[in-house]
């Protein structure tokens, strides 16, 4: 009697559970679309519908006009496209919605069937991996097509198979992962041959069939050879070291074992899959050597985690009965199995508060920034643009003033430059980095790293004419901006979100453009007098922060340090404005006031890198040695080496 009501408590406890764990994947992908790209996604499939054909080329920049371009995301452009047309910004989170939400459904379906109990902390942390690509990619489709692709074989349903056929079709169309949609088929009849079985044998006559019809469905787009040798070349690229310089630059790309921290939980995933398959009884090949193959792809880059979450479920549904089979009999025995069984089930019940908790904050998350004219403006992401990644300011001065055609613009300001002029503006790099390639991207690096020599070549080859920088969401390259300021170009917008530069002659040929010329001696920041308000919605200053930086490295301290002045009057716990003013002071021989600042960065954000190398600095030019010799070390920093650097400064 007292098991049959525990049983119908645990059966009741999933319905509020699940209701939790959905409401809060509603809400956060509702939060915010994430990320620039789907700009540059709208645009190309605005290009395909009114040409009502897919480019062969690109069409986009300047720089790489004509070069071969395998458009293979282009029914997905298309599809966001016609979304973004019709429905707006609404249509697109709708969208990544209902994708995350089918893809969470059918994976709660298989934890329902098999045990939820035991699953539900799976699920719960697989959505947390997730969340993090909660951004509108392509890839957003790979993942639910991964899903619909290991159905057949979690379920043993034969008729599912002769659905991927279909399902390929849209894949090839939609992204570059559709080689995983044969690779499933493929690892499953090679599993077969390696350890063949008198089980299953019409559900493996059938995938040999539904094998070939994907393979041929592969083929089914606008440039089927090109779609094809895509991935393989990706990949050729990936081993070659053709593409290590992106997973260099780009962090999304960087693998995970750099960032253990942002990547634990994948971690956790891997060693439950491991523990799960380890049980030898019936070993499922399929799984073991599909599951090593997403690993490694996993392995290779951030963006890729996720994908691991659908086959570690795969692998619960698969294994969690010979596990269970031993908890219950051989470990714990059936009162142990039933305590460790509640303590899951108590486990899950925090793990939903928790959710529930932040259910509520959800749509109330905003950011707080500082407008142009000096006003306080908290803005929500729930439904909305985050302004980091359209920076609208800059966007607008470029289309409602007349500038140079031919103008260098940084990687993360491609996407918005096409989504809001092309055709009129074509764009000097934007973020596919397939298509630049890695000479053309070790160009770009040169650049901002203000090599004179990649910085001649692209004035004379392109023709540059001025240079387009957003930095609000973006490191800061002083560098190259210091070298545009020295070679005479003329600064004609200074913002929180950028700064663009044009050619002198250019300028003079431009009258209209005259009036917005910048003078960096007189630059002003007007005084904000919402005090009170501004320190209840703590705005971001990013934006006025770089600006100082950016005065400082142009050897305009004094115009500098009023700005610094005023930010910290509205924020004095701004560790990088801190940062800036020690350096300001640190250049110009005021050590004490250099050590007070650098000092209070560090009480601010005790992990600044950059200001603990700069009290080194400070140590070694008043002649405490040994506390920069303590610092360097756990900086893991050469002591003479850095020793002789501050000496040559």
């Amino acid at each position: 009697m007292v098991f049959k009501v525990v049983n119908k408590i645990i059966e009741f406890l999933k319905i509020p559970i699940f209701f939790i764990l959905f409401a809060y994947l509603a809400l956060w992908a509702y939060a915010n679309l994430g990320g620039s790209d789907y700009l540059f996604h709208i645009k190309a499939g605005e290009y395909i519908v009114t040409h009502n054909s897919v480019p062969s080329e690109d069409v986009f920049s300047f720089t790489m006009e004509g070069k071969k371009w395998v458009d293979h995301e282009w029914l997905y452009q298309v599809l966001i496209h016609s979304l973004y047309k019709g429905s707006g910004l609404e249509g697109l989170f709708l969208l990544k919605v209902m994708i995350f939400s089918l893809a969470f459904f059918i994976l709660s379906l298989v934890i329902l069937k098999t045990d939820w109990i035991f699953g539900f902390p799976l699920i719960f942390y697989g959505l947390q991996i997730s969340t993090r690509r909660f951004i509108l990619r392509p890839d957003n489709f790979s993942f639910l097509f991964l899903i619909l692709f290991l159905l057949p074989f979690i379920f043993k349903k034969r008729k599912l198979l002769f659905v991927l056929p279909l399902i390929q079709i849209l894949w090839v169309n939609m992204h570059g992962f559709f080689f995983f949609g044969p690779a499933i088929l493929g690892i499953y009849l090679l599993a077969k041959k390696i350890r063949p079985d008198n089980q299953n044998n019409d559900f493996y006559n059938t995938a040999k069939i539904v094998f070939l019809l994907t393979l041929g469905a592969c083929f089914i787009s606008p440039h089927p050879i090109a779609a094809i040798t895509y991935p393989f070349k990706i990949l050729l690229d990936i081993f070659s070291g053709n593409q290590k310089i992106f997973y260099e630059s780009i962090q999304e790309l960087q693998s995970p074992l750099k960032h253990i921290s942002r990547s634990y939980l994948f971690i956790g995933y891997l060693i439950f899959a491991v523990v799960y398959l380890s049980f030898y009884k019936n070993t499922n090949f399929f799984l073991l050597i599909l599951s090593g193959v997403m690993a490694l792809f996993c392995l290779n880059s951030m963006r890729n985690l996720y994908f691991f979450v659908p086959l570690g479920i795969a692998i619960f549904a698969d294994r969690h009965k010979y596990v269970k089979d031993f908890f219950s009999t051989r470990l714990l025995k059936e009162k142990g199995f039933i305590l460790l069984q509640w303590s899951f089930v108590i486990f899950s019940i925090i793990l939903s508060i928790n959710l529930f908790q932040r259910v509520k904050k959800i749509p109330k998350s905003g950011r707080s920034y500082i407008t142009k004219d000096n006003k306080l403006e908290v803005k929500s992401l729930f439904l909305s643009q985050d302004p980091r990644v359209f920076p609208k300011n800059i966007i607008n001065f470029i289309n409602n003033n007349e500038l140079p055609q031919r103008m260098f613009n940084n990687f993360n300001l491609g996407a918005p430059l096409i989504f809001s002029s092309f055709p009129k503006r074509k764009v000097f790099i934007d973020g596919r980095s397939e298509l630049y390639g890695k000479e053309f991207f070790s160009l770009y690096r040169n650049i901002l790293k203000r090599d004179k020599k990649s910085i001649d070549y692209i004035l004379d080859k392109y023709k540059i004419e001025g240079f387009m920088i957003s930095y609000f969401r973006n490191k800061t390259p002083t560098s190259l901006i210091k070298a545009i300021h020295k070679r005479g170009f003329k600064c004609v917008y200074f913002g929180t979100d950028g700064i663009i530069f044009v050619d002198k002659g250019f300028l003079s040929r431009t009258p209209s453009l005259k009036k917005h010329l910048v003078n960096f001696r007189t630059v002003k920041f007007k005084k904000i007098d919402l005090i009170n308000e501004i320190k209840l919605n703590r705005p971001s200053i990013e934006g006025y922060s770089k600006k100082a930086y950016i005065l400082h490295m142009l050897d305009y301290s004094n115009t500098s340090r009023r700005y610094l002045d005023e930010i910290l009057r509205i924020n004095p716990n701004h560790a990088g404005s801190h940062y800036i003013l020690a350096k300001i002071y640190y250049k110009g021989n005021d050590y004490q006031k250099a050590f007070i600042h650098c000092r209070r960065s560090l009480v601010i954000d005790r992990s600044f890198t950059k200001a603990k190398n700069l009290l080194a600095r400070i140590y070694v030019k008043t002649g405490n040695n040994d506390s920069a010799r303590e610092l360097l070390d756990k900086l893991k920093i050469d002591f003479d080496n850095f020793l002789e650097e501050v000496k040559n400064e």
